[in-house]
């Protein structure tokens, strides 16, 4: 076995061997950047994780003679097909569900036919017809809402009561609390919008067709043209969420000079008109 030996002499001070050896770091890190592509590689074979959990958004309160409300107020308004067609007068329009065809008595006691139909509010990202998303819809039962006389019985002897009607008072308290709220993501990062273009229809399960709504009656529109509305506007209201309060609120098209107005209150509803299509 051959050795290599070094030999030197102890001359009473202190000597010093120099060994040059070479020191690089260049592998450091080399693990780390190995599991990160590793990482990537999986994140483009297999659908990457998302959070889809959602949250409430509560209308956000305002005052009405200094006190603090919560609720939000929808008045549906069907079009009366007995009076002559879209005339100059708004009375075309009533919150009455006998203009969607059903009889007090279909009302009073909830009949399959009323007691299926619906509202349906529908949430998109766009208010352009051509290139929108539909990202969330929300239902409000005819269960639901306030209530106004009617009559049942026979043609003689017809028994007072009271009927539902589409006009409704949703809050977090109280009985009608479906369509208070509006669900959406909790987690901006995949999808931050907060603002929504949404649109009304009601599904008369009696006729079994829907019946789409506009924010305007057509009777209010200037001329001859009552069918030409326009349809990035009158279709629509405009919900904004607000991620700091968790909290939304709603509002009309800016008008002929740019006022923007909230709505949803008691002296301000949200209204509805019957579409009247040609």
């Amino acid at each position: 076995m051959n050795n290599n030996y070094f030999r030197t002499t102890v001359k009473g001070n202190e000597e010093y061997i120099n060994i040059p050896l070479e020191i690089t770091f260049d592998m450091e890190g080399r693990g780390d950047m190995i599991r990160g592509w590793e990482e990537g590689v999986i994140k483009d074979i297999l659908n990457p994780i998302n959070d889809f959990e959602v949250t409430k958004f509560a209308h956000k309160d305002y005052n009405l003679n200094n006190t603090l409300k919560t609720e939000i107020n929808y008045e549906f308004n069907f079009f009366d097909y007995l009076t002559p067609p879209l005339n100059a007068s708004i009375t075309n329009w009533v919150t009455d569900y006998e203009n969607a065809s059903f009889t007090d008595s279909e009302i009073y006691y909830f009949a399959n036919s009323f007691k299926n139909s619906f509202f349906k509010l529908d949430f998109y990202d766009t208010n352009q017809t051509e290139n929108q998303t539909i990202l969330l819809s929300i239902i409000i039962p005819t269960q639901q809402g306030l209530k106004e006389p009617g009559t049942i019985g026979p043609p003689l002897n017809q028994t007072s009561v009271e009927v539902k009607k589409p006009k409704f008072v949703l809050d977090y308290t109280g009985a009608d609390k479906e369509g208070f709220y509006v669900y959406w993501l909790k987690d901006k990062n995949y999808l931050d919008r907060t603002e929504f273009y949404v649109s009304a229809k009601f599904f008369n399960a009696k006729k079994g067709q829907f019946v789409r709504m506009v924010n305007t009656p057509q009777s209010n529109i200037v001329g001859l043209g009552k069918f030409n509305v326009n349809k990035t506007e009158m279709f629509y209201y405009k919900y904004e969420l607000n991620y700091d309060t968790y909290d939304y609120q709603v509002y009309t098209f800016s008008d002929a000079i740019g006022n923007i107005m909230r709505v949803g209150s008691p002296t301000d509803p949200i209204k509805w008109y019957e579409y009247v299509n040609p």
